[in-house]
């Protein structure tokens, strides 16, 4: 998230600034090889034809560009505070109405295609039968396309109201209150947060109550077969590393959305003479940056735990391994559908 609308007449101390760059640094190089390696695994051919390879390859993109936006800022606010010359500076007024932009929609992007995977995993849960409908490739594809329109056009302000002003971009003074109302309560708190986080844990409660459903009856179930249950149990693996990626993004995320909008009403709507006090919570800001940022480079690891296809196929790379693709067998009882569902 960009912090370009504040306004303050005192300076925040310089550690946090230092701790940002070094941890963005490090989460940025960790980051952008861990998303290549899962972007390439997922155009594999024994999982791109699988609707959620899709998601999370453009995941693996976005979360990439964000990190890149974010060091950008970091190295930027670092420059500033040592008295160099920084980034920003060197911008024209077009070239921070297009960063502002990107920013915005790639951060809303990495948002809203975890909102999609949660979705399609609860509906996939609950309309078993319908699972070919809702997982195909051609329909991930139309939805990565329409999330990237719409959030795209919701972002368009930044284009009028932002320009380079000094050593940074920031809104134009003639738009800052209408910029202030739509970079905040829009971007930040509807669509970057509240809007996601309900549906995200709506779309994660329901399926995990159907996997406890599923596995209790399972067990009580006498009769259920070894090949039906070990189906089950990789079935319940993809959505749990499904359900952790989502889980991630809340968890790293609430702190920094959190503060950030507490402080910007504080200064808006209450007094101007609270800045000196809540500009001590910058470089704390810029901690919690770091922990929002590790939402971006850490669904590798999750996959690597949760997911023995990706593991298997991450082996090939390396290692130039053979070997047959996993063939679900095409003719199944309506029992083993309900119970592969997830």
């Amino acid at each position: 998230m960009s912090n370009t609308t504040g306004h303050f007449s005192s300076e925040p101390e310089q550690w946090g600034e230092l701790v940002r760059l070094i941890g963005n640094s490090l989460l940025t190089a960790i980051g952008l090889v861990a998303n290549t390696f899962t972007f390439v695994v997922m155009k594999t051919p024994r999982l791109r034809y699988k609707s959620y390879s899709h998601y999370l390859s453009a995941l693996a993109v976005f979360d990439s560009l964000v990190l890149v936006d974010q060091e950008i800022v970091a190295v930027d606010g670092f420059l500033l505070s040592s008295r160099l010359s920084g980034i920003f500076q060197h911008f024209s007024h077009d070239a921070c109405k297009i960063f502002m932009f990107a920013d915005a929609v790639c951060n809303l992007m990495s948002t809203w295609l975890i909102v999609a995977m949660a979705i399609e995993r609860l509906c996939v849960v609950y309309m078993p039968f319908k699972r070919n409908m809702w997982c195909q490739q051609r329909g991930a594809i139309i939805i990565i396309i329409s999330l990237f329109c719409v959030f795209s056009s919701t972002q368009i302000f930044r284009f009028f109201t932002t320009e380079r002003i000094g050593d940074a971009c920031e809104s134009h003074e003639d738009f800052r209150p209408i910029h202030i109302a739509l970079h905040i309560y829009m971007y930040q708190f509807a669509l970057h947060f509240v809007g996601p986080v309900f549906l995200v844990l709506v779309s994660n409660i329901g399926v995990l109550i159907k996997i406890f459903k599923v596995e209790r009856a399972i067990q009580n179930d006498e009769s259920s077969s070894t090949r039906l249950t070990g189906s089950v149990h990789r079935r319940g693996k993809t959505t749990r590393m499904l359900v952790a990626i989502s889980m991630t993004y809340i968890v790293t995320t609430l702190p920094l959305v959190i503060v950030t909008i507490f402080i910007h009403i504080m200064i808006e709507r209450v007094s101007f003479q609270f800045a000196p006090t809540l500009i001590r919570l910058v470089p704390w800001i810029h901690v919690l940056q770091i922990i929002a940022n590790l939402n971006y480079c850490s669904n590798f690891f999750i996959y690597i735990m949760s997911g023995k296809k990706f593991r298997k196929e991450l082996r090939r790379i390396f290692y130039h391994e053979n070997g047959s693709s996993f063939v679900i067998g095409s003719s199944r009882t309506r029992d083993e559908i309900i119970m592969m569902s997830y």
